[in-house]
């Protein structure tokens, strides 16, 4: 585990001028150099700016006694964001993950394929002057700013693969977009299935999957293609959209709509499918009919396969929560773009050690629990997981002696997989009807 995130950060830093924005900077022998941020940016806990630099000097084995705040903000305007996200992409890599060819079972699939999921969320800023400007806002902004994020997730394996982040008026189509052009040639589109909810129903998005050879999932909105659903009667029928002059006009891409030019329709597969959904006002359960338009054939994926395949989209509601709440990924320790962009991309290598390490310490607890003779499955204590690594990694990492790493790692698996949790059956409740809810809750504490 240590070993994958070192070498991750480490290749990243023997590159380290592709990811400077300045010739001047990190030049001559400073007291922090280019590693320092990087590690420094990635495994703080998110309190305050100097708070944060007296426990990376207490954690260091360096001579230095201190460093000032001022220093630190002046010269990290000086590292590019994409720097973190390409530490994540090497993790991802080093655990094995991005190696198609080798038929990996410790990695999650549906039916041998990879299950991706995209979707949106909106991001807090401060409401500070300086971040105002540089994220499109006016001045005068009298709300609290947000923008939007985009991010693909696999759901089986819940790993971050991609995340963008926009500015005022940039929304979520446009950054899915960028999503699936940044990964395009980490995966292998022809076993992969990309899951969307309603606010992606997109021709321009559908040709964009298509033009790279994968397979999609989306659920339509009640009002969309009606011309074209008008005569299917069946739950699990072809369905043929024309690609007209019209439709075509609304792409943004010009290549990707001189590529569809010609393409007179999109011969793809339209499923119906029930839910139940609840009434909060009289409690009674009704069947509700979802719509959802795939280009998976019939021989591939049965209409009961579909369903489960949208149904895990789900898995990425549950990363923007970790993200958000157990992560504090809007807690930023920067005012500027550049800042912001840092923590927010930083985190994703977190995220991902905390998705890794889940899955190799579940693997442990459910053998344990197997061989006591207890045939429940168990889950590592999440919030115990994600401590662990925001404290223990990033000592490690600053100090890693032969004789550390072999400690670090024997404590590490020791303090993890104790007290774990028991994952309870799925049951049905009623739906609680919607309350106002603080911004943070008495049963889930932040962890660090």
């Amino acid at each position: 585990m240590f070993y994958f995130t070192s070498k991750a950060i480490d290749d990243v830093c023997d590159s380290s001028r592709d990811f400077i924005y300045s010739d001047s900077a990190f030049i001559r022998k400073r007291k922090w150099g280019f590693e320092d941020y990087m590690v420094h940016i990635t495994f703080n806990k998110r309190k305050t700016l100097q708070n944060n630099i007296d426990t990376h000097l207490k954690n260091s084995t360096s001579d230095v006694d201190a460093y000032k705040k001022q220093s630190f903000s002046e010269q990290r305007v000086n590292i590019n964001p994409m720097a973190f996200k390409q530490i994540n992409l090497n993790y991802l890599n080093n655990i094995g993950y991005f190696d198609l060819k080798k038929n990996n079972p410790f990695f999650k699939t549906f039916l041998d394929f990879r299950l991706y999921a995209g979707d949106g969320s909106l991001f807090t800023l401060f409401n500070k002057k300086l971040t105002l400007k540089e994220f499109g806002f006016p001045e005068d902004y009298g709300r609290l700013p947000k923008v939007s994020f985009c991010g693909i997730t696999d759901v089986l394996n819940d790993f971050l693969i991609d995340g963008v982040m926009g500015e005022r008026g940039i929304g979520e189509m446009t950054l899915i977009h960028q999503n699936i052009q940044n990964i395009e040639n980490l995966i292998e589109p022809t076993k992969s299935i990309f899951t969307f909810d309603r606010g992606f129903v997109s021709l321009e998005l559908i040709c964009r999957l298509i033009s790279i050879n994968t397979y999609f999932v989306i659920r339509l909105k009640n009002n969309s293609y009606i011309d074209e659903r008008y005569r299917i009667k069946s739950d699990d029928s072809p369905i043929s959209i024309p690609l007209t002059e019209n439709r075509l006009k609304i792409f943004k891409d010009h290549k990707l709509k001189q590529e569809f030019q010609d393409v007179e329709k999109l011969n793809l597969r339209i499923v119906t499918i029930e839910l139940e959904k609840e009434n909060n006002e009289t409690d009674e359960t009704k069947t509700e009919k979802e719509t959802l338009l795939t280009n998976l054939p019939s021989e591939i994926m049965s209409k009961e396969d579909i369903a489960e395949i949208y149904n895990a989209r789900w898995g990425i509601e549950c990363t923007y929560k970790t993200l958000k709440q157990r992560l504090q990924i809007e807690n930023y320790t920067a005012h500027s773009k550049t800042g912001i962009l840092q923590d927010i991309y930083s985190t994703f290598l977190t995220y991902n050690i905390f998705c890794y390490t889940r899955i190799y310490f579940n693997t442990i607890i459910n053998r344990t629990m197997r061989k006591k003779g207890k045939t429940s499955q168990y889950d590592v204590n999440q919030s115990n997981l994600i401590t662990r690594i925001k404290e223990d990694m990033f000592e490690i990492i600053l100090n890693p002696t032969r004789e550390k790493v072999r400690k670090f790692t024997k404590d590490f698996i020791k303090k993890c997989i104790h007290s774990p949790n028991k994952i309870k059956e799925s049951k049905k409740y009623k739906r609680k009807k919607k309350q106002f809810k603080p911004k943070f809750t008495a049963n889930y504490k932040l962890n660090f």
